[in-house]
């Protein structure tokens, strides 16, 4: 059987291109099964191009077509699926990916015959035995069909069961080029948190049956086979760091000890290669530091959000105090591992008070890497429908990650206002530390939003003269990112 996966990732930084988790497992599976299993990596700049006749060229001989995508990518993954519809309409389109599991509802407007809800390992294997032997795939559980919605089987218990990610499916050697020798993949799924702007909370109620318990949802590979995987893909590759993309690996910390362990000795010390890897803030102390520092992280993410703690543990309801965050960052510094924190302008509340209250937790925690993004209110999350709610929301939820303008009206703040917050954060930050950027923030701060737009590059050109200039340490551009920041001192 000839199995055809899309992958519509045309949204990226600076035109890169992504790693997919899910099609390279599934595409695994697949293969252990005897299919052929063939992808379109769509990415104008380096991949397949997002053009009708190119694809429908690319798309023939196929028996089954499997696309997947975020919310962001929706629209995309569907006007695909609606070509591939008009030109092979005997064969089945299935598409996977969260969009699918948390916008149900889209799936009677949608072109595709089979939207898989929840986790997609069981169902794709199962749908293949239908198709070859003339089965009825239409009762499959986790899949909604024009025939009708089926239950969810529940989660996928053991995953030391799933074979290693195919690596093989996608360009990996480009992709790595291009992403500077940063190769992305997870050993864990679930997270026991109840952040109002994450989909987990969704994925429990649709996965988490009757019976079943939160223990056994938050699944991670042992560390032997994470390990494992990790040492093929050293081999085989030019890998420099490994992005363990998972939301909680250092919330156990017997795995952690174990894999640490086997990570520096397999890993680390042959290869050189570092990783970085995601915690929260209450689980650093200097026992989890010094597992990281001795196996070869480079550095570890939190989420911080916001300065003011009524809006980060009452509306986002991290439960993360800013004492925790300040130890998280002075330990890990004191080990010498990066703090990388990730930081969300414009949450509903967002004032110029609270902007400053984050401005001054950055100063005070000094973390090496500050990630910056806008809120994005994910449709049916709980700060989503807080939003509906308080009218907060744009006519028209955008479906694209936009960098430069929030989703929400904010009555106190201009878009302009909003702007500034998020592309001259690093400027603030500056001039509350030590002066000498507030010549540089005026000359920007009364433009119409359209101009600020087209001055991003300028803005970054101007951010990098100043940083040369200045004897300070101090916030930069990292990397001429618009996203991230650097600690430079």
């Amino acid at each position: 059987m000839k199995i055809l996966f899309i992958y519509p990732d045309n949204i990226t930084l600076h035109g890169g291109m992504n790693f997919c988790p899910a099609v390279h497992i599934l595409s695994a599976i697949l293969k252990a099964k005897g299919c052929d299993v063939d992808l379109l990596h769509i990415n104008d700049k380096n991949g397949i191009k997002y053009d009708k006749e190119t694809i429908l060229n690319l798309s023939s001989g196929y028996d089954l077509f499997c696309l997947t995508a975020t919310s962001f990518s929706y629209k995309y993954a569907n006007e695909i699926a609606g070509w591939l519809k008009g030109r092979f309409p005997d064969i089945l389109r299935i598409l996977g990916g969260c969009h699918a599991t948390i916008q149900p509802e889209d799936f009677e407007a949608s072109n595709f015959d089979i939207f898989c809800v929840g986790e997609g390992e069981e169902p794709i294997k199962d749908l293949v035995d239908a198709l070859q032997s003339g089965g009825d795939w239409t009762k499959i559980p986790n899949f909604i069909t024009r025939f009708g919605t089926n239950p969810v089987r529940g989660f996928f218990r053991n995953l030391d069961d799933l074979p290693y990610h195919d690596f093989d499916i996608t360009e990996t050697a480009k992709i790595l080029e291009l992403r500077k020798g940063w190769l992305s993949l997870s050993f864990s799924r679930g997270c026991p948190y109840e952040c109002t702007f994450c989909i987990n909370h969704l994925y429990k109620k649709i996965e988490i049956g009757e019976g079943d318990k939160m223990s056994d949802y938050l699944r991670r590979r042992s560390p032997e086979k994470a390990v494992a995987e990790l040492e093929s893909l050293a081999v085989k590759y030019s890998v420099k760091y490994f992005n363990i993309d998972d939301d909680l690996l250092t919330g156990d910390k017997r795995w952690m000890r174990e894999f640490t362990d086997k990570y520096h000795e397999r890993i680390f010390k042959p290869y050189g290669i570092k990783y970085v890897i995601s915690s929260r803030a209450p689980m650093v102390d200097d026992a989890l530091a010094g597992m990281l520092q001795y196996s070869g992280c480079r550095e570890l993410r939190l989420g911080f959000e916001t300065g003011n703690e009524k809006l980060r543990n009452g509306l986002l309801f991290k439960k993360v105090s800013d004492e925790s965050l300040l130890k998280a960052c002075k330990t890990l510094d004191e080990y010498g591992i990066m703090s990388v924190v990730y930081i969300m302008m414009a949450i509903p509340g967002e004032t110029w008070e609270t902007f400053y209250e984050t401005v001054d937790m950055v100063i005070r925690m000094k973390p090496k890497l500050i990630r910056m993004t806008f809120l994005y209110p994910y449709i049916h999350t709980r700060i989503y429908d807080y939003c509906i709610e308080k009218g907060l929301l744009k006519e028209g939820l955008v479906d694209d990650n936009n960098d430069t303008t929030s989703p929400l009206i904010f009555d106190n703040l201009s878009e302009e206002q909003l702007f500034c917050m998020k592309f001259l954060f690093t400027w603030f930050v500056n001039k509350r530390w030590f002066g000498g950027y507030g010549e540089a923030i005026d000359d920007y701060k009364n433009l119409s939003l359209s101009e600020l737009e087209q001055k991003i590059p300028e803005i970054i050109e101007r951010d990098k003269e100043l940083s040369n200039n200045c004897n300070h340490s101090h916030y930069r551009y990292y990397g001429g990112n618009n996203n991230y920041f650097e600690l430079k001192t």
